[in-house]
Parts: structure tokens; sequence; C-alpha cells
């Protein structure tokens, strides 16, 4: 809570005490007002009828001020007022002797636009100020809004905080009481993250993640969550932090652990939910003296699929399918050495694990005259779990070099030539196929074991332009003073012949086959690197494609047509009013890709004409099918910077084109976007071919504290409006906020159809 304390006394605190410390500097000037009389008992000044005294920036005032001349102690009550620019405090009575820059007030207010505290007592000098009967609001106080408590808060040698019954709630809703806390000042930023949620499948949800210091590095504390529905999860969580002269370090860990009450269902992989349900997540970075070596891990380990969608909303919105990986890197001048493992944590997952790869790669490095080379060599063990809880393994090594030459042949004419060879080799690949006949399965599968050598070569060419033109176009309604167009062609060659591939490599390359007397069904090793599902064109390189297990023979062209409009931006420099993008491949003859589909024709489209304005769209075409769309996102966003924004959109993907016709022959479709969880129901009768959703999103900001939205989905196949939520957003303690919403859903999804979520993200970092 060091954060909450931060932000509850150092807007009075460190104002007023610093304000207090500079007085003793200062000229001090009692103002009268009214009369003015001398009290010989005490040796002061007494004024009264709105007395004041400057002290510099400061000023004081109050109905009765006595002022000792000798000592400059001054002590003011009835209506004590003592403000600056910055800072505006009232009390009954002040106290306040320069000599040891002790001041008192008591039954207190204080605030100065973003904070405002009110509490019995402060007393106290720089060093050492006691507080008692605290209440702190951000902003103004409201009915609904977060307020915080302290019975007692004392900062200690200008080096600890001490708090006693320190109470927090939103509105009439408490949500934390700690009883007594000590803390060094300057502690980490602790973390409390108090969320209040309705949802129908889960019911009423309060619950925080909160830590506590052990020390100046390291955090600890829980994460708890109590639902009327499901039962009470609760998990350790931890947070650390080193700075040190060589090296720094970061990072976090959270869990939970729930006895379900309710009725789980059923996960990705069609199987029931077990009630015993938890989760835990770390995530780690290192990195030492001018990053020479690194290390970041990320570790997620999820009971089943949905876990987190129900009880951790925020890390299931990041990642729906669990990634758990670790990298460590030692990174010399021109070349790298990595340590890289992905393990699949969870048994629903089937993603490609590297158990472990190790890796060298040697960075371009000029020779002279205009060329240069590189390379890499890596070596890993592969292994995947497939749909059928069986695994395939293998033992995989893979290598390229290559070599290129780069030209500038004109201003804004550039030629890249390069050569290069990729080998990939192979050792005891796996191979799984589950026969069925009659939609009954056979007794075992059929397994076998792969080894050999493949190998691909590469030439290729990239010309690259450069042009520009520019007019003298004015439009004030618009900001337009003046107009570049910035145009950049790209043409680029690439062979990519096969120079060795073993028969044995061939594999078995099955998938389901619907309708048939004998159906297969299976996944084989050597072809399960085919890369993730990607909008755009794969990388033209051949060291640089991830999906090295489809490399095929291939002969291509590929034009791209790059396009950029701008004008002079007011504060100087330029701003884009448009861009446009268009790139497509055409196969040549030898290319095994060009007798089976075209290359798709890729639209990217940007226009954002004025400041208020943004259009954007991105397409894919297929030439084969009369350029229908395959792909097609847009939307258009209207706002007033700090005050409003009105956006609408679309999303379009083809599930069906000449491109997944051909691919479907040598990759299985559980690589394929189409195959989305369809938790327990089968392939192909629920395969997703297509999707065809809208959306419009308002946000409309009443003040720089106060933001309301909304959001609303539509989908087109299943004529539902599967999602909206209406919220506000209210600034707290600066930058950080509390959010209330109201989610509506429609269709099938886990989810229910109903659910308001009260989200505190507050002290973070």
């Amino acid at each position: 809570m060091i954060e909450l304390i931060r932000k509850l006394t150092f807007p009075l605190l460190l104002a007023l005490s610093l304000g207090l410390a500079t007085l003793q500097a200062q000229d001090i000037e009692l103002i009268p007002s009214g009369p003015v009389t001398y009290d010989q008992n005490t040796g002061e000044l007494v004024a009264t009828d709105g007395a004041q005294i400057t002290y510099g920036d400061w000023l004081l005032s109050a109905e009765t001020i006595r002022f000792n001349q000798e000592s400059g102690n001054a002590t003011a009550t009835g209506k004590v007022v003592f403000s600056r620019y910055d800072l505006r405090l009232t009390a009954d009575n002040l106290t306040y002797r320069p000599s040891d820059q002790f001041a008192r007030a008591e039954n207190f207010r204080a605030g100065n636009g973003l904070y405002y505290v009110e509490g019995n007592l402060l007393e106290g000098n720089p060093d050492n100020f006691r507080f008692e009967g605290v209440n702190f609001h951000p902003g103004e106080p409201g009915t609904f809004l977060f307020v915080a408590k302290a019975g007692e808060l004392a900062l200690i040698d200008q080096n600890e905080v001490r708090g006693k019954r320190l109470f927090f709630k939103v509105g009439a809703v408490p949500f934390l009481l700690i009883p007594n806390i000590t803390q060094p000042l300057d502690a980490e930023t602790n973390l409390f993250k108090p969320t209040i949620d309705y949802s129908g499948h889960i019911g009423a949800l309060i619950g925080a993640e909160a830590l506590a210091p052990v020390n100046e590095h390291i955090r600890l504390g829980g994460n708890v969550a109590l639902t009327t529905e499901r039962g009470f999860l609760v998990g350790p969580a931890a947070r650390y932090s080193f700075d040190e002269e060589n090296y720094t370090v970061r990072g976090a860990f959270i869990s939970g652990y729930i006895d379900d009450d309710g009725e789980p269902g059923r996960g990705v992989d069609g199987e029931l939910i077990d009630s015993d349900r938890y989760f835990a997540e770390w995530k780690h970075r290192q990195m030492w003296t001018d990053n020479r070596a690194n290390i970041n891990a990320y570790a997620r380990y999820w009971s089943d699929s949905e876990v987190t969608r129900d009880f951790y909303e925020e890390s299931f919105d990041r990642m729906q399918d669990p990634d758990s990986y670790l990298e460590a890197n030692y990174n010399a001048d021109n070349w790298q050495l990595s340590f890289f493992t992905r393990a699949a944590l969870g048994e629903f997952q089937t993603y490609v694990e590297r158990l472990p790869e190790l890796r060298f790669t040697y960075f371009p490095t000029e020779l002279g005259h205009g060329f240069s080379h590189s390379g890499f060599f890596s070596a890993a063990r592969l292994q995947q779990n497939t749909v059928s809880n069986q695994s395939v393994s293998s033992n995989k090594l893979d290598a390229h070099y290559g070599i290129e030459w780069n030209k500038s042949l004109s201003d804004g004419i550039n030629l890249r030539l390069k050569a290069g060879a990729r080998g990939l080799r192979y050792d005891d690949a796996e191979s799984y196929i589950q026969y069925s006949f009659g939609g009954n399965p056979a007794p075992s599968p059929d397994q076998q074991t792969f080894s050999g050598n493949r190998a691909y070569g590469e030439l290729g060419a990239d010309l690259n332009l450069k042009a520009y033109a520019t007019y003298d176009f004015q439009n004030e309604s618009w900001n337009i003073s003046g107009i570049r167009h910035i145009f950049e062609p790209r043409l680029s060659y690439r062979y990519v012949p096969e120079l060795t591939f073993d028969d044995s490599l061939n594999g078995r390359q099955l998938f389901y086959q619907p309708n048939t007397p004998i159906n297969a069904r299976g996944v084989d090793s050597l072809y399960i690197e085919q890369g993730a599902f990607a909008n755009y064109l794969p990388s033209l390189d051949l060291e640089n494609r991830r999906d090295a297990d489809n490399i095929r023979e291939d002969h291509k062209l590929r034009l791209e047509l790059r396009n950029r409009i701008q004008t002079r931006h007011k504060d100087g420099g330029s701003r884009d009013l448009a861009r446009f993008d268009l790139a497509t491949d055409y196969y040549l003859k030898g290319s095994e890709y060009a007798e089976k589909y075209y290359s798709l024709l890729n639209l990217d489209f940007e226009l954002t004409p004025a400041p208020w304005l943004e259009l954007t769209a991105f397409t894919r075409l297929d030439p084969e099918d009369g350029f229908s769309f395959q792909e097609f996102n847009s939307s258009i966003a209207i706002k007033d910077e700090g005050y409003w924004k009105i956006a609408f959109g679309s999303h379009y993907l083809d599930g069906d084109s000449s491109f997944n016709n051909s691919f479907y022959q040598f990759q299985s479709p559980f690589y394929s976007w189409q195959t989305w969880p369809n938790y327990g129901r089968s392939w192909p009768e629920y395969r997703n071919l297509r999707l065809e959703q809208y959306f419009a999103h308002l946000e409309y900001q009443f003040s720089e504290n106060l933001k309301l939205y909304a959001t609303t989905r539509y989908d087109d196949e299943s004529g539902v409006f599967y999602e909206q939520r209406i919220g506000i957003m209210q600034r707290a303690l600066e930058q950080f906020g509390l959010q209330y919403e109201l989610r509506i859903y429609d269709g099938d999804r886990r989810e229910s159809d109903f659910g308001v979520s009260i989200g505190i993200d507050l002290f973070d970092e």
C-alpha cells in the first residue's frame, strides 16, 4: 500500500511540510485588516477580524492570529485558510513554530483539484508528520467514489511510513482492511487490484490481488476471489525487482486454485472440465550490462482452457492459448548464441514444443565491395500433442548460409543480389495415424518413424526504388499545407530449387476424410512446423521462413507498391495524410505452388486527411475467383481529441479459396484458422468457414477524470449482437482509475448473458 500512502500524504504532507520548511528562510509579514493588540504575558501580537500572514508564496489567514515577533511562532484560530497557488488547506486552528518547523492543525481539509483530504489532526515537522482520522478522496468527494480511510498515519524520519486501521471502499462497498502497516518510503510500488463483478455463470465476485513488501526488492501476497456460484479461489502472488550495477531483473507470479462448485462444462479439447481448477503464471526478464546477455521467460500453467476465462479475465484477454517459454541469449558484436525452450504445460494444448532449441546466429557482416554474409545453425527437439492425446516428436537440425551484394545504382535506386542454401535434418521423426472403419476407430493407431535430409537453395534479387513529388496545395479546413507523395515500388525475384529430398521424408500427410468407408486422421512430425495463420504474404528470404516444414520448390516474382502522402505538421515535421500499399506474388514455371493456386492480392489502405478523421482498410483478393474478397477489415473513426470518439468497423474472413483448397493437400486442417476451438464438436461439421462481424464504439470524455464508453459487436453468421459493453472510467490517483462496466452477451458462448463489474486498477507500476 506504499503507493496509496504516497498519494494520501504527499499532496498535502510534502506540499505543506516543504512549504513550511521554507518559511524560516523568508521574511514573515503580518498584514492586519482589523485591530492589533499586544499580549504582555506571551509577547505576542494579536490580530483579529481576518488577519493575514505572508510567507513568500504562502498566505495564512484566520479570524484571529497570534504572532511572536522574536520566535516567529504563529497560532491561527477560526476559519483558518493556508494556501498557495497549487494547494489549499482549511482548519479550525493552526499552530506553526519556525524554529523546529513544527505545524499542528485540527479538523483540517486540504485539496489541489486532484486530491481531497480531510482529518482530525495533523502535526509534526517535514521529517516526522502524523495524521489522525484521515479520509482521502481522488478528485472531489462523491457517493460512489473511491475512499481511503486511516485511523493513524505517520511519516518517520522521511524514510518510513506507519499506518493503523487502513480501510478502503467504493461508495458503501468495502473491499480491504489493513490493521497495521510499516514500510520504507523508498520501497517499490505495491500492487493492489480489487475487483467487484457479477456474471450469471459465475455469480457475484469480489476479489483482489494484494502484495506487501518483504524488503526493497521483493513483494509477497496473494490473489483471492469469492464467488457466489463457484466458490472461493485463492493463490499466492509475488513481484520482484533488482537494479544492480551490472544487471536488472523484473518478475512477477500470480496463481489461483478453486474447487469449482458449479458446472465447468467442456474445454477446447472437448473433455469435461474437472472441478479442481487452477492457474499459475510467471514472467521474468533479466538483462546484463549493455544487453550482452538477457533472459526472458513466461510460464502459464492452466488446469483447463477456460479457467482464466472464468476467474482471471485480464490474462485470458491477452492470450487464449497459454504459451510457456524460456529464452536466454548471449549477444556478441556480430553473432548470438541462444537457448530457447517452449513447452505446452496444459494437457489441452497442441502447439509445437521445443525441448529445447540451441541456436547460433551469425549476423550480416561486411566482406567488402558491397558483399556481406550471414548464417545460422540450430538443433532442436520438437514435440506436439495431437487432438487424440497422442504425441509425436522429432530431432531436427536446421542450418543456413547466405551471401548478398548491395549496390546503390543511383539516387533512389538500390539493387540487392543474394544467394544461399538451407538444409534440414530429421531424426526419429514420428508419424501418427488413427484409422476408423464405419466410424469405429481401429484398436491401435499406426505409428512410424522417419529419418532423412532436405535442402533448398536460393537465388534472389531485389530492386528498390524511391521517388518523391511535391504539390503546392493548401486547405485550411483540413490543415493541409503542401503535399508530398512518396512512391516506393519494389520488385523481387526468388528461385528456390530443391537440392536434396530423401524419399523417406514423404511421410503420411493424411487428414480426416469424411463420408468414406475408411477414414484416416493423423499428424506427422515431419510437417508440424507449418507456421501460424498470417494474413499477409510470408517472408521472401529463405533464412527467415519460420514454417520450415512447409518450404517447397519455388520460383516467383513479388511486386510491392508502397505509397505515402504527407503534409507539413503545424508543429514542425510532417504528418501522413494517406498510405496505400499493394503486394502480390506471381508464380513462374518451376514453382510447386504455380500449378495449384494463385497468390492472393494484398491491399492495405489508411486515410487520415485531418487529425479528427481516420479510415483504414485491409483486404486480400483471390485472382483465380474473380478477385473475390478472402479478407476485408475496415474501420472509420471520427474524434475530437480529449472529448469524444465514435468508430465503426468490420471483420470479414472467408475460409474457402483456391489457396485453401490446395493448401489442404499437404497440410492438416488442424493448423488452419478454420478450426477454432469447438468444445467437443468434431471437424469438419463445425468448421468455421466464414467470419463476418461488425462493431461500433463510442467514447465521451466528460472531464479529465471521467469518461463514458460503449461498444457493440454483431455477428452476421449467427445474426446476433453477440457482445455489448457500456462503462464509465473514472480517474483516481492521477493515472490510475476505476472502471464500472455493464456487459450484455448473446449467442452461443460460455459467458452468461449479463454481467456487471467494478474494476479497480490502483497503485500499479
